[in-house]
């Protein structure tokens, strides 16, 4: 009951308050003789509001028993409703803080949450382009997800298929900036686990699938040092990377996941069943 009537707006206790002036003051101008009060409406008027603010001229005064417990009423209702609107006034100005407080941290999780989708967009976007000199491009300048996001379904869906568009252009340029901009990845694991441990967990599964294609990358450096040829990984090699990359991508993008075919369909043979 106490925490309901705290939680009302200031203006309804500011209305309370005039409703029991206008009310008192009707009281007393219909009631004066019974209250022992002047017949006048304008020491009526006085009266409620002297009497509701306390300020206890004593200027005019009930003469009647029941006179004195109705007015004394009335300061007891307007002590009463002023410390409630003051309450409310405190507490609405409390959450107004708390609510700025709330937004401020939003708006920097959300700054925080838009470098993720940008460095896990600019793998995609080299992904994609199979531009031999894109390798070494800044995070800021990689196309965002809008652009993306087609690639990505149909990619996911197609990597280890025969309709897939990916060729060894585009598993070189991926590898090659996966293994320029893995350290950069890593520093923002910390990013990720102050947003919420929910974006820590798919940042943490990105890493560990840019690790696997970092560590692709370096054998086949090895081997060139070694005399042998570039034999870049095959699709099969990497699409498991990529899909989990592309799902990771979604989500720091704010956008739904791609349903896995797999799943679905074990559990289209277990409702069959």
């Amino acid at each position: 009951m106490v925490d309901k009537l705290i939680e009302q707006k200031p203006k309804i206790y500011g209305w309370a308050y005039i409703v029991f002036v206008v009310a008192y003051f009707v009281i007393y101008l219909t009631f004066q003789c019974a209250l022992g009060l002047p017949e006048s409406w304008v020491d009526s008027a006085y009266l409620s509001l002297v009497t509701i603010t306390t300020l206890g001229f004593g200027d005019i005064t009930p003469t009647t028993d029941i006179g004195k417990i109705v007015v004394s009423s009335q300061a007891f209702f307007g002590v009463m409703i002023l410390g409630l609107f003051l309450n409310s006034l405190s507490h609405e100005r409390s959450k107004s803080l708390s609510d700025t407080e709330k937004q401020i941290e939003l708006d920097r999780k959300e700054e925080l949450r838009k470098s993720l989708e940008m460095h896990s967009c600019l793998l995609l976007d080299v992904f994609k382009s199979a531009n031999p000199f894109a390798w070494d491009k800044h995070a800021k300048y990689s196309a965002p997800m809008d652009e993306l996001e087609d690639f990505c379904r149909s990619t996911y869906s197609t990597i280890n298929t025969p309709k897939s568009k990916v060729g060894p252009l585009h598993t070189k340029m991926l590898l090659e900036t996966v293994h320029q901009n893995y350290d950069t990845l890593l520093s923002l694991t910390p990013v990720a686990a102050e947003i919420s441990s929910e974006y820590l967990l798919e940042w943490s599964s990105l890493l560990s699938n840019i690790r696997n294609l970092k560590q692709q990358y370096e054998r086949k450096m090895e081997a060139v040092k070694e005399g042998g040829t570039i034999d870049w990984p095959t699709n099969d090699d990497i699409s498991l990377q990529v899909q989990e990359l592309i799902q990771t991508s979604l989500f720091m993008s704010k956008r739904d996941k791609i349903p896995n075919k797999s799943s679905n369909t074990d559990g289209d043979k277990v409702a069959g069943a």
